[in-house]
């Protein structure tokens, strides 16, 4: 069962995180693992990991977290490690949605989209793996387009035929 697959992640993140013998709020760190691997999963999607999917990567994290901006690497480093363990995408979105809320849900598809489209350039297999997603988040297909649109609309991409 995958109960336990966020349990590995989250003393990874946790020890990587650790100030003065506080640990983070358990909820924080899921959120932040899932958010993270899921970020990663579609930067690695058309086999070009990019430095501004990293670095978009990051910024995701930061403004979702109460990360310090220096231990971005810490978590980084955390979260590609568990994006490589190649997680069961249906078991994972599956425990995922059911402790997220319907717009948590597209948020993140929001999210995943930003990462793929930092070059400015979404590939077909980085929008089939945010498809993947968003369908075993159980979103709607016009939730899915409208987060779509809404990303390119953000990075100033081509939004026709869409």
């Amino acid at each position: 069962m995958m109960a336990g697959f966020l349990d590995v992640f989250r003393n990874k993140i946790t020890a990587s995180l650790r100030k003065d013998s506080e640990v983070r709020e358990r909820k924080d760190i899921d959120d932040k693992i899932a958010l993270g691997v899921l970020l990663w999963v579609v930067a690695e999607a058309d086999k070009k990991f990019l430095p501004e999917e990293e670095e978009e990567i990051g910024n995701i994290l930061r403004e979702y977290s109460s990360i310090d901006k220096d231990q971005i690497p810490l978590v980084l480093n955390s979260v590609k490690e568990a994006a490589r363990e190649r997680i069961d995408l249906y078991a994972f979105t599956s425990e995922l949605s059911l402790k997220l809320k319907y717009k948590a849900r597209i948020s993140i598809v929001e999210e995943l989209f930003r990462v793929a489209c930092a070059d400015k350039d979404l590939d077909d297999n980085e929008l089939e793996t945010i498809r993947k997603i968003s369908g075993l988040f159980h979103l709607s297909h016009s939730d899915f387009i409208n987060a779509k649109i809404r990303v390119k609309k953000e990075f100033g991409m081509d939004t026709a035929g869409l």
